[in-house]
């Protein structure tokens, strides 16, 4: 694993999602850990990262209400990914950062990130969370399908029991809860990090619902983009259900958005992404897998 330069700055570190190290003025590297797919970084710690890198250039007190990303080359695990921070604007209650990741000369990510100052609301006006939601006592390990990777080591997860196939409608959904299984402390910035990171874990899948049987070999599917709101803070260490819905795939592209909620029926966080996918037809249409998640 390559090191850092020696010249490197402080340590910027958010529980056990994010550790950076300061390179430069608004500059800092980090290791992204991997996905599914062992060889490339897993797209929720690109996010997490670069967002931690866009908060240690924001004034205190202010926290990010929108993010909007391009995943644009695979982060090699082995090696440092740099990521740039640029000061896009500093208003009297708005912060705006954008963020290019690079890594062995191209690029591999760019974000832009929204911060603002809290302020009182003199109506509130939030949806509720449907009462025959279940809660994740009792239900089956959401990850009992998947290789051993660093994702399964930071997080629990329990999935709603959810029919496969493509119904009439037309729209594929599952609910999964999450949480980390280590303690995040008081920190606000690892639990906005870790919702960051936990956004990306199952959402684009979600398209692999319409599938009955096992995921076909050759299947890619891989993060384009992503978007996400935080409406109010959340703490990403307790139990939240991540509610998930596809509607489209066409044109090797499929769309799917997210809500994550608190046990107490709080929606925290809205989430959209735009992923590549392929399912070969002929099983001997076969290309290398390279999803992110």
């Amino acid at each position: 694993m390559s090191s850092l330069p020696e010249a490197a700055g402080p340590r910027i570190v958010h529980g056990e999602i994010v550790d950076l190290t300061q390179v430069g003025d608004d500059g800092y590297e980090g290791f992204c850990h991997s996905g599914r797919n062992h060889r490339n970084g897993f797209g929720g710690s690109v996010l997490g990262h670069a967002l931690a890198a866009a908060y240690d250039t924001v004034e205190p007190g202010r926290d990010v209400h929108s993010l909007h990303g391009y995943f644009l080359h695979a982060v090699d695990t082995r090696v440092a990914a740099g990521f740039d921070v640029a000061r896009v604007r500093d208003g009297r209650s708005y912060s705006v950062r954008r963020v290019d990741g690079r890594q062995t000369g191209r690029p591999t990510f760019t974000m832009t990130a929204s911060f603002k100052t809290p302020q009182p609301t003199a109506h509130e006006r939030l949806p509720t969370l449907p009462d025959d939601v279940p809660g994740p006592e009792g239900l089956p390990d959401g990850f009992a399908d998947r290789r051993p990777s660093p994702i399964r080591d930071n997080l629990e997860c329990r999935a709603v029991p959810a029919e496969r196939g493509v119904p009439a409608s037309g729209e594929l959904a599952r609910d999964l809860w999450f949480r980390f299984t280590h303690p995040l402390g008081d920190d606000p910035v690892a639990h906005r990090c870790g919702l960051a990171y936990l956004s990306d874990v199952s959402l684009a899948p979600t398209a692999f619902q319409r599938i009955t049987g096992p995921r076909p070999r050759g299947a890619v599917l891989a993060s384009l983009d992503h978007a996400m709101w935080f409406h109010r803070p959340a703490r990403a260490d307790e139990w939240l259900l991540y509610r998930q819905r596809s509607r489209v795939e066409a044109d090797g592209r499929t769309f799917a958005r997210g809500e994550l909620w608190t046990r107490a029926g709080e929606l925290v966080a809205s989430v959209a992404q735009e992923a590549l996918m392929h399912v070969p037809d002929d099983p001997d249409d076969v290309r290398e897998e390279r999803e992110t998640t």
